[in-house]
């Protein structure tokens, strides 16, 4: 009897939940400490995710793959870097392009296009990413361009943008140094009446007409050899490749037959020491020195036509634009090496007659020369000359002079 109370006991013990058990796997401590996690760590979480991770990058396979980067990349755009502007001048034949393109998905090509004709396309490097900077030049057609950029991604998807560069010979940058040599400090040499007046038309009309801006305009009169020198050596520091230049001198030459050498002779000249003298070969060498697109002489001097080494008249052919491109060193002389009366001159009067009246917006040296050659041989005992100036960096370009607008 006493073992048979003593068993129903141990069953009734055995049935009873054991309640260390059930505080640790109870479904309602377990939703306790989910509901724990959403407060405590899904914030952090969060923060994580947007600031601290590195999303990896996945490489694109080939053009046209669907599968796009997970980059963080908040738009696709692009970020022109030059042209800064959304529209520019330029006066050069062709511009460079840099822009930085950046797409929601890696880039797999980008094209370029100018005037909406596929100029060239680039093939990103896959190590790229969804973002390039692109740095390319283009060639212009002289008037306005537009260039358009394209950015394609692995799935097709493009960005694009474009700007406008104008190209236009008259934004080009004009300078000039006229010379006028007329009252001499030797009295055996004879002063001169005209040279400044002429030289005061001549300014007048190439500021006027023409693109030469007056704070471009350096005008000597009477100066010394040193003066000279000083302004050429001065516009080394000032003038551009992408520069024009015109030299205008009137005044007294001297031709050495036996140096066989040309000079002009500034004021402080002295007719039996020719230490004041400023020879061609010095002026050449500032002509070389100065790294302009055009440069143009015009010299209304005795003598002067020893500033060539070679003469070749009517020998360039093509339009403005090539012209333009091409750099040149060319000359227009008011005779060749013989002596001349430059107090009246015909070859200045026609000269200055035709940059009066012409009404070309774009007028080559070589078509002024033509303009006036006959005219000058006409009316004048002179033969003027027109011609490149060799061994100072001629390439077969010409001279424009252009109209104001």
């Amino acid at each position: 009897m006493k073992a048979r109370i003593i068993w129903g006991i141990l069953s009734l013990l055995i049935m009873l939940p054991c309640k260390g058990q059930s505080d640790t796997k109870s479904s309602g401590v377990v939703k306790l400490n989910l509901s724990k996690t959403k407060e405590e760590k899904a914030p952090e979480q969060r923060n994580v995710s947007s600031t601290t991770f590195s999303p990896v990058m996945q490489k694109p396979q080939a053009a046209g793959n669907s599968q796009a980067s997970t980059a963080a990349i908040a738009k696709s755009e692009i970020k022109w870097l030059a042209p800064s502007v959304y529209a520019v001048n330029t006066s050069r034949n062709s511009f460079s392009i840099k822009a930085t393109i950046s797409s929601e998905e890696y880039l797999s090509v980008v094209n370029i296009f100018v005037n909406d004709k596929f100029y060239k396309n680039l093939i990103v490097n896959s190590n790229s990413g969804n973002r390039v900077t692109i740095d390319e030049t283009v060639d212009l057609t002289l008037g306005n361009n537009v260039i358009r950029l394209e950015g394609i991604g692995v799935s097709g998807k493009k960005v694009e943008d474009k700007v406008f560069i104008n190209y236009d010979l008259a934004s080009a940058r004009y300078y000039a140094l006229i010379i006028a040599v007329e009252d001499y400090n030797d009295p055996s040499i004879n002063d001169l009446s005209e040279p400044i007046n002429d030289a005061d038309k001549f300014y007048s009309i190439i500021s006027s007409r023409y693109t030469f801006n007056q704070e471009d305009i350096t005008y000597l009169r009477n100066p010394t050899k040193a003066e000279i020198i000083g302004t050429l050596h001065k516009m080394r520091g000032i003038i551009t490749e992408e520069d024009n230049l015109l030299i205008y001198y009137a005044g007294h030459g001297f031709w050495d037959e036996e140096m066989m050498t040309g000079y002009w002779l500034p004021s402080d000249a002295e007719s039996d020491n020719p230490v004041n003298w400023l020879p061609n070969t010095d002026l050449t060498n500032y002509l070389n020195a100065l790294k302009t697109k055009h440069t143009l002489l015009v010299a209304d001097a005795c003598f002067s036509g020893g500033i060539f080494k070679t003469r070749s008249a009517f020998n360039t052919s093509g339009s403005i634009e090539k012209l333009y491109k091409m750099p040149s060193r060319k000359a227009i002389t008011s005779g060749a090496l013989k002596e001349e009366v430059p107090d009246k001159s015909v070859f200045i009067e026609y000269l200055l007659k035709e940059l009066k009246n012409n009404n070309d917006s774009y007028r080559s040296s070589e078509q002024l020369f033509s303009k006036i050659r006959e005219a000058v041989i006409f009316n004048s005992d002179n033969v003027p000359q027109y011609g490149t100036i060799q061994n100072v960096g001629d390439e077969g370009g010409d001279f424009i002079f252009i109209l104001r607008k």
